[in-house]
């Protein structure tokens, strides 16, 4: 057992591909990254660099040192080790004075970005399949800004507009870390293979390895056909206690898939007056970071 911890983070942002990224560099050999605890939970989204604004508010994260530690515990010889929690970006500055505080100023810092408009909607649609979300995309824009003050049970993920405002973040990192690599969503899934192995040689790994890049995860676009169906699902009641007592825990959660197969439906797109008013509200902050990356971002902008 060796006491290891980090040398890489994926930051963020939600809703950008991170999940998949964190499958694929984890496929490597040379790189290790925890995806379950000692427990058995998933610990993909440890959260233990902004333990402190968030672990009253979400119930899944890693709240203190020695669980963090543990979750290395497994590394062998691995030269990148790693871990992803994307509401490090949003959390910018608490998350930077941990990462320096328990990990040092030579960590390598990965930021996945995406349209703000599409990955506001993407997170709107994430939220949405659960009871956290009672209201519709226009609504929840509109009540955005005093929203988590106002309910400790909410997930910062309502915060739709605010996390696509990438500049300040972003920059923060780049001003605080030498080593920042940003990669675009859109670039991610059409040259999938390629980005992966450029996020390789970032780490300092250029051993060549067949890796699975097929594979999608936390994949989104489908919502409840009913909200009623949404309720029952969700929620406790008396029907689903009498069905874990009939039948075993595997038989349920195959019988839910397939019911959600035809309970499901395709997420209608975004408004295109809400598409509208979006791409306004972003527009002067994607100018900035395109003057901060050095990239053309003009599709972001129309």
């Amino acid at each position: 057992m060796r006491n290891s911890l980090p040398n890489f983070l994926i930051v963020g942002a939600a809703k950008c591909g991170t999940s998949s990224l964190h499958n694929y560099l984890n496929q490597h050999p040379d790189v290790f990254m925890p995806s379950y605890n000692e427990q058995g939970m998933k610990a993909k989204e440890p959260r233990f660099l902004i333990k402190d604004l968030v672990k009253d508010r979400l119930h899944n994260g890693v709240w203190d040192l020695e669980s963090y530690q543990a979750l290395f515990n497994n590394v062998v010889n691995e030269k990148a080790i790693g871990e992803s929690t994307v509401l490090y970006l949003y959390y910018y500055n608490e998350a930077i004075k941990n990462i320096k505080k328990y990990l040092g100023d030579d960590v390598k810092i990965i930021i996945m970005l995406r349209n703000p408009v599409d990955r506001a909607f993407s997170a709107y649609t994430h939220v949405s399949r659960s009871l956290k979300e009672p209201l519709s995309f226009e609504e929840a824009l509109e009540v955005e800004e005093n929203r988590l003050e106002n309910d400790i049970t909410l997930t910062p993920m309502v915060m739709y507009k605010d996390m696509g405002l990438y500049h300040n973040m972003v920059s923060a990192y780049i001003e605080n870390f030498k080593n920042v690599h940003v990669v675009m969503h859109e670039d991610f899934l059409q040259n999938t293979k390629a980005v992966v192995k450029l996020t390789l040689a970032f780490l300092g790994i250029l051993r060549s390895v067949e890796l699975d890049t097929d594979s999608k995860y936390n994949v989104g676009g489908k919502s409840w056909r009913f909200s009623f169906l949404k309720q029952f699902f969700m929620k406790d009641n008396v029907i689903k206690k009498e069905l874990r007592v009939i039948f075993p825990k595997t038989l349920r959660k195959r019988f839910r898939v397939f019911l959600e197969y035809f309970l499901k439906e395709k997420v209608k797109p975004i408004k295109p007056g809400t598409k509208k008013e979006l791409i306004s509200f972003f527009r002067s902050d994607v100018e900035k970071l395109e003057k901060l990356l050095n990239i053309d971002l003009k599709n972001w902008k129309e």
